[in-house]
């Protein structure tokens, strides 16, 4: 069984949190690919360099840095994980015919770590994509700024899409955006996306059940 899991940015403001999904990760037999965001370091980085003037693609350079930062951190605390950071699919998919589990952050600019992580389950043939992220839940709305947002167990892609073409902010308050969905669909992955603050629901995915959002096809 492979498995492909993205790990939210803020999760890396936690030490011990950090420590737990490097247990998590490690314990497990299963080969897995991790994809991880750059969270506060990034957006402190890219909030300087946008007040300075920087280019948007030099703001997606700092932010694919800080990424694969967190992403070394990672390897660092893991078994068995690939000893470098990949820079590209190509580099990923070198790694994964050699490590059980590989652990990537940004690729190039432009493009999400959510969209980095559709493209790692598509190409490694993962069934699943587990999203460790900054919600609990998928939502009708942004639920930090909304409570009268309605939390959804379970939606098809063609509704996610919706969701995050109304939302106000690309990806859908930092959850998925239009590529990352039309990638899953198109190879009828699974997306769960559930709160990456509890890394025993990571474990949940991996035994079928679905601790928050489950997306399908």
């Amino acid at each position: 069984m492979a498995l492909v899991v993205k790990l939210s940015g803020r999760i890396f403001n936690d030490e011990a949190l950090v420590l737990r999904y490097a247990k998590v990760l490690s314990e497990r037999q299963e080969r897995i690919g991790v994809v991880v965001g750059g969270g506060d370091i990034a957006r402190r980085y890219i909030a300087v360099a946008r007040r300075g003037g920087a280019s948007p693609t030099f703001q997606d350079l700092l932010g694919i840095q800080a990424s694969r930062l967190n992403a070394l951190l990672l390897v660092s605390l893991v078994s068995d994980a690939c000893p470098r950071v990949p820079a590209s699919l190509e580099e990923f998919l070198d790694a994964w015919r050699r490590c059980r589990v590989v652990i990537a952050g940004g690729f190039q600019p432009g493009q999400s770590t959510a969209t980095v992580a559709a493209l790692v389950a598509e190409a490694v043939g993962a069934s699943v994509l587990a999203n460790a992220a900054s919600v609990d839940a998928i939502y009708t709305d942004d639920p930090r700024r909304n409570p009268e947002a309605k939390r959804l167990p379970e939606l098809k892609y063609d509704e996610l899409e919706k969701l995050v073409r109304s939302s106000p902010a690309p990806g859908g308050y930092e959850l998925v955006d239009p590529w990352s969905i039309a990638i899953l669909r198109r190879s009828c992955i699974s997306l769960y996306v559930f709160d990456g603050r509890r890394p025993e629901y990571l474990l949940a995915v991996m035994r079928g059940e679905n601790p928050g959002s489950r997306v399908v096809c």
